[in-house]
């Protein structure tokens, strides 16, 4: 996957979509997972991700959120003796309808998709580490769904990266892969027949998540 470089992505382009952050609720998600059953079962390959992931991001456009790519470092079950890196493809998710459900739908698809958390924002304020899975290893949760760990406060650098303040936290995301934010109206009739099949489906599961808790 490329990634943009500083004499690559223009400070301009990168304002663009901090300002979308700045102004509406934001967060972040992958459906990388290492391993199946809590990281114990069999792993999953990196084509097996991609397509996790491809599928995600049509569910967040079918749902009329913004969509950027960016890569990420995590550590499944943080702290932990079962501990271990994983690099994945992220996405930063931008509420550009100020629907007010994004947070619900980014905890619904993290438990769809095995991830121990995803991170929420409120515009220009602090950003929370929310647990999306039962497994009593997975960070913050340790067996709940819905924990929240207040961060510090988020920040792009020059050249495209998308930091924690927070030291010793489990993921950092190393930098942004592309320079604009994808809407559903970005994509061809085609395209839009072929993402809206995963609407209602991702409407089901954003609404589903208190039975989930």
């Amino acid at each position: 996957m490329k990634r943009w470089k500083r004499n690559e992505f223009s400070e301009s382009s990168l304002a663009r979509i901090w300002k979308q952050v700045s102004e509406h609720d934001s967060g972040t998600i992958s459906a990388f997972r290492y391993a199946r059953n809590c990281g114990e079962g069999q792993r999953y390959t990196r084509s097996e991700n991609e397509s996790k992931n491809h599928r995600l991001k049509s569910q967040l456009l079918a749902l009329g959120y913004g969509v950027t790519p960016i890569d990420g470092v995590y550590i499944e079950n943080y702290d932990t003796k079962d501990a271990i890196e994983v690099r994945e493809d992220s996405y930063i998710v931008i509420d550009l309808k100020d629907s007010g459900k994004l947070k619900n739908t980014l905890i619904a698809l993290g438990t769809q998709y095995e991830q121990d958390s995803i991170t929420y924002s409120k515009p220009s304020g602090e950003y929370y580490l929310i647990s999306t899975n039962k497994c009593p290893q997975g960070y913050p949760g340790k067996g709940k769904i819905g924990v929240q760990l207040k961060l510090g406060k988020s920040f792009f650098g020059k050249d495209g990266e998308f930091h924690s303040k927070i030291r010793n936290r489990p993921f950092v995301f190393e930098s942004i892969t592309q320079n604009r934010i994808d809407r559903l109206i970005d994509y061809s009739i085609p395209e839009i027949r072929s993402i809206k099949y995963f609407a209602e489906e991702a409407d089901k599961i954003q609404y589903s998540i208190c039975k989930l808790k």
